[in-house]
């Protein structure tokens, strides 16, 4: 993370930004949207190993353990900065249940109070998710919040997920057992989510399944926080050396490098044994990290309080890191619910408000109608209908006319190649007419074979030497055989043509629970109609072709004398049937130009194309019965319910898109490079968290931390603009290799010492805007990545815009 976006996050405005940022969570979780995956942290562990005992200490509240009451299910535990302390519980129900079941969980949310305890109400809670006794409760994906509000609250939201279970027990079958690794499973595997790794020190951690889950999930070890519980007991297995090691992150199988932290658990209690508080917890722990081995560990990676301030700064830095990422799939998941709205259309109450709504959606497909039949192809204000750029798979399904066209061209050439019953070759070779038809004759064999034998069968009272006027017809209306059986196939095409482009128009206008009733009680008829007619002209233009008319084309004459003095001019000679076979290809080749433009006109264009632009006329909608329009228009109880789904989905997704955009517009993080790159996959696993060394490595120039005096110095990582302070109290452990023997350090600072630590940052500064001045002047090269990752007093950070000088104190309170 660069030191821009540090600074956005630091401490002198946390509370609005912190709060913003964690906010925009929220949002998103009550979303569920499915292709935006959340920046978050999720606590995770064996069922033994202590979790409870972790979150209890992050929240002050003694999670109930009575058979698992919260571990069945994830757990959303958000604490909040605020004058007044208060519990609040709630549930955030599944939106793939049923309407009433997700009302039924929304109005569960309640206050902790001395009427409803919080143990008595949160295993209330879960057994409204998650029965006993019932199949499949640990596979709810409803989310219990659990959120707690108070003036020394950090900020802070993380998911508790059911702990990993070994093997089945009376509680929870194999089954059961798999469905709660697939549900962690689902959480580890997004790159956006922070694993909070629970170890309990009760055994030995190699045996541990979080950890083999996440070197499955986070292998480089970039996105975990180790989180090792009850300490106390490793001593008594003989592996406190080893457990050392772990969280010091010298275990090269388990190194993870947003470090360790080790948290002591509380001992167990009798009944009626009060909760220890927070002073009582955090003696507790001073008292054993300042003994035996564990005194070898820096203070900012021990006890509770240290895990929470980093857990919290670690949330909001992860959180910023994201927000571009986040502000394209909210405004994409935006569209897509409002895409889903429009598919379902207004509810309406009574027949006249319906009919009302279909005389709209009868007018806003006409505009996509007409353009589409005249083939100009200009979407209608706010609607983009009509594709701008070439379809790589072929002219598509809105471009009406384009498509008839490609038909109507199809037909013609079809005609023409296919149009005839027999293949005739000018050649004495039959083998060079078309070899795949079985009727293929040279034009001479076709006339010695077939047009004398029927002139020899037609003759009547005609003088001889004299031929029969009506072979000539007889033999055309024989060759033409195929086009009837063509142009009922292209009417058949253009009539599928046009009813692609009506469902393109439906899906596009119409709501979805209209689209299928639409069709059924009134598109199809008028279809039916259009098809009927334009079959009826069909067939009157086929039964034409048996009207014996001389052809009244010059071109016919032409056409025949220049074929007799081409003979007569090289001599050739020609029979009777010889020159009846020519007259009759001449008459088809004119009679083809005619017949295909006749079905064109007459039938594509009268029936069909004409026809489209009558059939959302709005006064056909003033004609249907009130029966007809409740059949189309009015709703089911699904339909209802899935509008108010949505609905309240979408104020959820423009909560959240408002947060974000405000964010993101921030000058810090809108001057920040997109480090994943835009996200045309919104379900793809991107945006790794970069480890420090990396970003360290990425730009030399990056400006970095100075060293503390040894009083205070901390080998943990901190960020910029809480240096001292971050070093102080909740600095990440990321430790060297050989730590330094000093005592711990204590997590109070004394009143007096603020307005030193502010003078140490501020003359640190200026030795720094000294030291540079004097790079400059004498050439002397800027610090290089080593002595930035050494710490090295010659890289120090940007001095604030602002600081007053009660910086430091304000972070405390």
């Amino acid at each position: 993370m660069s030191s821009s976006l540090e600074s956005t996050l630091d401490a002198r405005d946390l509370a609005s930004e912190q709060g913003q940022l964690l906010d925009l969570l929220e949002k998103l979780q009550y979303a569920q949207l499915d292709n935006v995956k959340l920046p978050q942290i999720v606590a995770v562990g064996d069922q033994s190993a202590g979790k409870s005992s972790v979150l209890e200490a992050l929240t002050g509240i003694p999670f109930p353990r009575e058979a698992g009451a919260c571990t069945r299910f994830a757990t959303d535990i958000r604490l909040r900065r605020s004058p007044e302390s208060s519990i609040a519980i709630s549930i955030i129900p599944d939106r793939n249940r049923p309407s009433s079941e997700q009302e039924q969980l929304l109005d569960f949310g309640r206050l902790v109070n001395s009427s409803s305890p919080f143990d008595l109400t949160v295993m209330g809670a879960a057994e409204l998710i998650a029965p006993k006794g019932v199949p499949g409760r640990f596979a709810a994906r409803d989310i219990l919040v659990v959120e707690k509000k108070g003036p020394d609250m950090p900020l802070l939201t993380l998911v508790d997920l059911p702990g990993l279970v070994r093997n089945p027990n009376k509680d929870q079958s194999l089954e059961d057992i798999r469905i709660i690794e697939a549900l962690s499973d689902r959480y580890m595997r997004s790159p956006r989510t922070i694993i909070l790794a629970v170890v309990g020190g009760n055994s030995d951690y190699v045996q541990a399944p979080i950890l083999t889950k996440a070197r499955q999930f986070d292998h480089n070890g970039t996105r975990t926080i180790g989180v090792l519980t009850k300490p106390d007991l490793t001593d008594s297995i003989g592996l406190e050396d080893k457990f050392i090691e772990l969280v010091k992150n010298n275990d090269g199988r388990n190194h993870f490098r947003l470090g360790w932290y080790v948290l002591l658990n509380p001992g167990p209690r009798t009944g009626g044994e009060p909760w220890p508080s927070v002073e009582q917890r955090r003696s507790t722990e001073r008292d054993f990290f300042s003994k035996g081995r564990w005194s070898s560990l820096p203070a900012s990676m021990c006890g509770a309080s240290a895990l929470k301030q980093r857990l919290s700064l670690q949330l909001q830095q992860h959180i910023g890191r994201h927000v571009n990422a986040l502000r394209r799939q909210i405004q994409k998941a935006l569209e897509d619910c409002d895409a889903d709205l429009r598919s379902l259309g207004t509810a309406k109450s009574n027949p006249e408000e319906m009919r009302l709504e279909l005389l709209e959606l009868f007018y806003f497909s006409n505009e996509l109608v007409v353009p589409a039949a005249h083939g100009y192809y200009k979407n209608p204000p706010k609607k983009n209908f009509f594709r701008v750029t070439a379809d790589p798979k072929g002219t598509p399904a809105q471009n009406l006319r384009a498509r008839a066209t490609e038909e109507n061209d199809r037909f013609s050439a079809r005609i023409r190649a296919d149009g005839r019953k027999f293949k005739l070759s000018a050649s004495s070779d039959p083998s060079s007419a078309d070899g795949e038809s079985a009727s293929s004759y040279s034009k001479s064999e076709y006339a010695r074979l077939e047009v004398s034998r029927l002139l020899q069968q037609i003759r009547g009272s005609e003088f001889p030497m004299d031929s029969t006027p009506r072979a000539v017809y007889m033999l055309f209306q024989s060759h033409s055989e195929p086009w009837p059986r063509l142009a009922q196939e292209h009417k058949d095409n253009v009539g599928a043509v046009c009813n692609e482009f009506l469902h393109e128009v439906i899906n596009y206008i119409w709501p979805q629970r209209m689209r299928e009733p639409l069709r059924r009680h009134f598109l199809d008829s008028h279809m039916k109609a259009l098809m009927d007619e334009s079959e009826r002209e069909l067939k009157h233009l086929t039964q034409d072709l048996h009207l014996e008319i001389q052809p009244y084309d010059p071109e016919y004459q032409e056409r025949l004398v220049a074929w007799k003095n081409q003979a007569a001019e090289t001599g050739a000679t020609y029979t009777e049937a010889e020159e009846i076979l020519k007259k009759m290809l001449i008459f088809y080749e004119l009679s083809a130009k005619t017949f295909i433009r006749n079905v064109i006109t007459q039938v594509v264009e009268r029936h069909l194309l004409q026809g489209m632009y009558n059939i959302f006329n709005p006064a056909k909608v003033m004609a249907m019965t009130s029966e007809v329009v409740e059949s189309i228009a009015a709703e089911n109880q699904e339909t209802r319910d899935r509008r108010q789904a949505l609905t309240a989905q979408r104020k959820a997704i423009e909560e959240a898109k408002d947060v974000c955009t405000s964010l993101a517009m921030r000058k810090e993080l809108r001057e920040q490079p997109d480090e994943h790159g835009d996200l045309t996959d919104v379900t793809s696993d991107e945006d790794e968290p970069q480890s420090t060394v990396n970003q360290v490595s990425r730009s030399s120039s990056t400006p970095r931390r100075r060293p503390l005096p040894s009083s205070t110095a901390n080998t943990a990582e901190n960020t910029r603009g809480k240096a001292v302070v971050e070093a102080t109290i909740s600095g990440a452990p990321q430790l060297p290799m050989a730590p330094p023997s000093v005592p711990p350090r204590r997590l109070q600072i004394a009143e007096d010492e603020y307005e030193q630590l502010d003078t140490l940052y501020n003359g640190g500064r200026k030795s720094q805007t000294n030291q540079k001045t004097d790079q400059d002047k004498n050439g002397v090269s800027p610090p290089s990545t080593c002595s930035v990752l050494s710490g090295s007093p010659s890289s120090l950070p940007d001095p604030p815009l602002k600081r007053h000088t009660s910086s430091f104190r304000n972070i405390f309170k």
